[in-house]
């Protein structure tokens, strides 16, 4: 499969050829026939690639302090192959085009395989052969829409959603500020829904163009004088609203809006426009100033747009989906015309070329428009034939994210007889880039063909949560030895699952437990060795907020407290070293109103000797707070850990400082165990006995908050 790819470290803009994506029960593969450029939103991004590190920074500086506060948290070094490895990876564009449909998810209900589609969505929609996209961002087409029309159904959408935040009556009147490819669909779906136009722009020919092709009046502000043209169109009153869809850093639309719009009239924006607002002519017209936000309602929201959850249209008319289905009904009621504003199409072959003059063919061209190769074939797997090689390990990777690339992967490689051979991700683009980064000779987006790959002898499992379980057991039953992140499973069915899975198989698993495999804590241990005293533990994780839409609070991936106490108490139970008896949850802060998230608690663990660890795992803590904090005390001893940097101990009335060569948290280490326990040189330090205790307590810790009981373990 052809796609277009752009490394936003260096700017690089290339056609790459990657495995085809899987399809995922939500949505649907469509065999791309046209795409469609977005010139001002594609140009930008290409733009910012190209820009060097430093000025990347000055363009975004609320990037800079989360990259800041990263380093923190983790860490610079860390935090410096976060960002770069972010940053030099190759990064689809594009999130419009139309086709067919040749696969569909088992939850899709409303498509077929053959249907004619128009589709939208960034990383789903993008210039490639072949696309996954979820089903509410698609619109079924008939035969009689051409499907190279229809390749601007979501970028219609946006203008759509724009004229529906202004709450427009029939017959009244509306300026255009920034006539390109929005502005222009604006100004057909505007005319054909009985409203009366006035189109503005600094370009004198895209005033013209926009008078050729049902403007009721325009303006070059620069030239003419936009007030009188806008009071003449409306017998003296002014504009009933004016839509900013440019991309400027200029304030002249701001400050021109209130002279052509009439008393208490509308502004929406839709572009990207610099917005200081002057006060005294805004307040003298009482002057409403709407956002328009994308496609429509839904956007952003995980529920709509991964997992295709509608709406009622009761409560909501127009969703990002409607939206589009507004404009492919106009076209196949050929109520618009929109041929004029493809200013050109062009054979995806010549993407790239395309693409990496794009600057200066931007004002050039409204929108371009890709054509594709309708004999291209859905392809999932490439087998880049390399060498034998006589290496002890062959590993095998199924999900391979930032963190994977960035924590993991690079530790693997300072290991001897290991090599990194076959590789599945859900998108084609993600395995090409890290097979060029890691040397994998296979790339695929179907998880089984890793899975029973004959020759891996090390399987890991990376993917989001929801899909850890049911991969460790195809795992399993493959008889492999499985590395899994944490957690292993999101509940007590899929555990049991697991371990009846273990118990048939000669393969192994091993969790990603990394904490206790780090300097701080085996010199934390071994502070404790000769003391047999009851032991306290205090562990305070300050997590952070993460926003609603980030998948870890995705509604399939559990909670958070599911998704990452196992680390937390996994470092307890090995700190500790006594057999746990009893777990008590408490649910804090947000948690006590919002039972679903639970993303907030206090874990208490017993155990048989008396001792007891205190887990405090919140979201809500200041960003300034390290992240990591843990407290160790028996017999007049105590022992401190913080955030893995610093390790204090005291005893016999004074403190003294243990030394850290290795500050990191022990995927170092944790990686090289792993790589000598496949090398059989190390034992496994996770029975299954354990990963279903480590699992169990969380799961319990819950159970134990929503009762208000303690349970024995």
């Amino acid at each position: 499969m052809l796609s277009i790819s752009q490394n936003m470290k260096s700017g690089k803009i290339e056609i790459v050829d990657a495995p085809a994506p899987s399809c995922k029960k939500n949505g649907v593969v469509i065999k791309t026939h046209f795409s469609l450029v977005s010139m001002g939103t594609e140009s930008m991004k290409v733009e910012n690639g190209k820009m060097n590190l430093l000025d990347k920074a000055w363009a975004k500086p609320e990037q800079v302090k989360q990259v800041l506060d990263t380093v923190k948290q983790l860490g610079l070094e860390a935090a410096y192959r976060k960002v770069m490895n972010k940053l030099d990876s190759m990064t689809p564009l594009g999130y419009a085009m139309s086709g067919v449909v040749v696969e569909t998810g088992s939850n899709v209900s409303h498509l077929k395989i053959g249907d004619r589609v128009a589709a939208g969505g960034g990383n789903y929609a993008t210039h490639a052969e072949f696309n996954y996209v979820p089903e509410n961002l698609c619109v079924k087409i008939s035969d009689k829409v051409d499907l190279k029309h229809a390749s601007m159904a979501t970028v219609a959408a946006i203008a759509i959603q724009g004229l529906r935040q202004a709450n427009l009556q029939f017959g009244e009147t509306i300026g255009i500020i920034g006539m390109g490819l929005i502005g222009q669909l604006m100004l057909q779906i505007a005319r054909a829904s009985g409203l009366r136009v006035m189109a503005i722009d600094i370009a004198e020919e895209r005033v013209k163009l926009s008078l050729a092709h049902g403007a009721n009046a325009g303006s070059v502000p620069s030239r003419d004088n936009a007030i009188e043209s806008a009071m003449a169109l409306t017998d003296g009153f002014g504009l009933d609203a004016v839509f900013l869809t440019s991309g400027t850093k200029s304030n002249q639309p701001i400050d021109l809006a209130p002279k052509i719009i009439r008393d208490r009239g509308r502004l929406v924006d839709i572009g990207i426009t610099k917005m200081d607002i002057p006060w005294q002519p805004y307040y003298d017209k009482e002057m409403n100033i709407y956002m328009s936000r994308s496609y429509g309602p839904g956007r952003y929201d995980p529920l709509y747009e991964e997992h295709s959850i509608d709406y009622p249209i009761s409560y909501v008319r127009f969703t990002e989906q409607r939206n589009m289905k507004t404009f492919t009904d106009m076209l196949e009621d050929k109520k618009i015309d929109v041929d004029y504003i493809i200013s050109q199409t062009m054979d995806f072959s010549k993407s790239a070329d395309f693409y990496n003059s794009i600057g200066e063919s931007k004002s050039k061209y409204l929108s371009v428009v890709f054509s594709y190769n309708p004999a291209s074939e859905l392809k999932r797997s490439f087998d880049f034939k390399k060498p034998e090689s006589n290496a002890k390990v062959k590993i095998g990777v199924v999900g391979s994210g930032n963190f994977a690339k960035t924590m993991l992967f690079p530790e693997l490689q300072k290991e001897n007889d290991l090599e990194f051979y076959s590789l599945s991700t859900a998108t084609g683009l993600s395995a090409e880039d890290s097979r060029r980064k890691f040397g994998f000779s296979k790339i695929s987006t179907n998880a089984d063909e890793v899975i029973n790959d004959k020759d891996v002898n090390l399987l890991m499992i990376l993917t989001r949560h929801s899909s850890h379980a049911s991969n460790i057991i195809k795992g399993l039953k493959a008889c492999k030895f499985v590395y899994c992140e944490k957690p292993p499973a999101l509940s007590e069915e899929e555990l049991k699952d697991i371990i009846e899975a273990r118990k048939n198989s000669s393969g192994d698993i091993f969790i990603g437990y990394n904490r206790r495999f780090s300097q701080a804590i085996i010199k934390m241990k071994s502070a404790f060795k000769n003391i047999e005293q009851p032991k306290h533990l205090y562990y305070r994780i300050n997590a952070g907020y993460m926003e609603k839409t980030n998948w870890y609070n995705d509604i399939e991936e559990g909670n958070r407290v599911i998704g990452e106490a196992g680390h937390f108490i996994d470092t307890a139970l090995f700190l500790i070293d006594k057999k746990p008896v009893r777990v008590t949850g408490i649910f804090t802060g947000s948690a006590r109103k919002d039972m679903k998230t639970k993303d907030n608690m206090n874990i208490i663990l017993e155990f048989e000797d008396g001792s007891v660890a205190d887990i405090l795992y919140f979201t809500f803590g200041d960003k300034s707070l390290p992240k990591e904090f843990i407290e160790m005390s028996s017999s007049m001893q105590s022992c401190i850990l913080n955030n893995f940097k610093n390790l204090t101990l005291y005893r016999n009335n004074s403190k003294s400082k243990i030394s850290l060569s290795n500050s990191g948290k022990g995927h170092k280490e944790e990686m090289h165990i792993l790589s000598e326990i496949i090398k059989g040189k190390e034992a496994n330090p996770f029975t299954m006995d354990y990963i279903y205790l480590v699992s169990m307590i969380a799961f319990k810790a819950i159970e134990s908050a929503d009762k208000g009981v303690k349970i024995e373990l």
